[in-house]
């Protein structure tokens, strides 16, 4: 029995250097996208809103900038492919699942688009706290098409998350508090009228997030179970090779991050080059010219696609390793985080409001996490108590 405990001390060191790893690269994949966010942020303002000098216009290119930033991203995402040595060849990958692959590219272009159109009838705020709502439509997706098991933890959290960033959110400043008013003054006195251009405003935003929201699940969906389909198949291979039979070449297609980093950014490509050939070729014009007057402009288009295929990379990893509502809760909270790191380095004030909606979020995971440790350390005191059983047996 004195060696059974020792063994099982083992175990659980093993157990709690896991545990520890994984916090370990949850933290590396949290900094890894706050940091490629942040950088990304400060060069898309100028590439955007800058009036050249020579050219005296803006870059308003918005598909030229996609494919660039989709064209650098493949690549990487090719890159990331060989360094991780796959077996399973990314065109292999297109023509296994090239339908889901259409449905969430066609998905993540037309989201981004949508929502900065509907900046046209909703105010900034309005767009932010739609922004802050990511969790509950990939939430939904995942319940009501993909029929996925999410556990009652994760369902508490994703709502509290939400409610903490908006919270967070609308208690920026008085002048917002009061944005918010008349946001919701302005929809009452038109809900009961015939069409407004404020309800197409919320109409583009909720469509922009159910869409979000599908590429999201669709995703997480995608490589869950293609994976598990892949692990099934090998154990059927090795059971054919046992009784002589031909295995299948199945067993090797595991489907990574960075295969969805690869064939998405091809099909974002393959969605825009078109649009621009057929719909809107004065854009590519456009940005020939613009490029030729401002040569600085190529610079800040190549540092810009840079910073987003390098966050990719992060995304991806993070979406494969622990999925997308865990990766949604990151870029949600993005913005708090750097509001908190403000207030360490520049010393700013946050008021109660806001207050409230950071002890929110904050309390909604470490109490996801405190459930989880209590969780594993059951099991482990469960499958402990039955392996002592029947070793105490045998030993009678």
């Amino acid at each position: 029995m004195t060696r059974l405990s020792k063994g099982t001390g083992k175990d659980r060191g093993k157990d709690n250097e896991l545990q520890n790893t994984n916090i370990y690269i949850l933290s590396f994949c949290v900094i890894g996208i706050y940091t490629s966010f942040l950088t990304w942020a400060l060069v898309q303002e100028p590439l955007n809103t800058k009036v050249w000098t020579n050219s005296n216009e803006k870059f308003q290119c918005p598909n030229i900038i996609a494919v660039s930033q989709a064209i650098v991203a493949m690549i990487m995402g090719y890159v990331y492919l060989k360094w991780q040595r796959s077996e399973y060849d990314p065109l292999d990958l297109i023509k296994d699942y090239s339908k889901q692959l259409i449905l969430i590219s066609f998905t993540q272009s037309t989201s981004t688009p949508l929502a900065t159109y509907a900046l046209n009838y909703v105010d900034y705020l309005t767009y932010m706290l739609a922004k802050s709502c990511k969790m509950i439509p990939v939430l939904l997706i995942h319940l009501l098409i993909y029929r996925s098991h999410i556990n009652k933890e994760k369902k508490i959290v994703a709502i509290l998350v939400t409610l903490g960033v908006t919270i967070f959110t609308i208690g920026g400043s008085k002048s917002t508090r009061k944005s918010v008013a008349t946001n919701i003054t302005t929809f009452a006195t038109r809900f009961s009228l015939s069409f407004s251009p404020i309800w197409f405003g919320f109409m583009l935003l909720l469509i922009s997030l159910f869409l979000d929201g599908l590429t999201n699940a669709t995703q997480d969906h995608l490589l869950k179970s293609a994976n598990k389909s892949s692990k099934n198949d090998t154990n059927k291979d090795e059971n054919d090779e046992k009784s002589h039979t031909n295995p299948t070449d199945k067993k090797n297609k595991k489907i990574t991050g960075a295969h969805l980093m690869f064939a998405l950014n091809l099909f974002i490509i393959l969605w825009n080059i078109p649009y621009l050939c057929i719909f809107h070729k004065e854009q590519f014009n456009k940005a020939i010219r613009l490029i030729q007057l401002d040569p600085q402009i190529g610079s800040y288009l190549l540092a810009y696609s840079l910073c987003g295929a390098i966050g990719q990379c992060f995304i991806f990893f993070t979406l494969e390793k622990y999925g997308s509502l865990v990766l949604i809760m990151i870029t949600v909270t993005r913005k708090m985080i750097s509001m908190l790191l403000s207030i360490v380095v520049f010393n700013k004030k946050i008021n109660l409001t806001q207050w409230i909606g950071i002890f929110i979020v904050f309390g909604g995971i470490c109490w996801e996490a405190v459930n989880k440790r209590r969780a594993i350390n059951s099991n482990k005191s469960e499958t402990n108590n039955n392996s002592g059983f029947g070793m105490d047996r045998k030993l009678r």
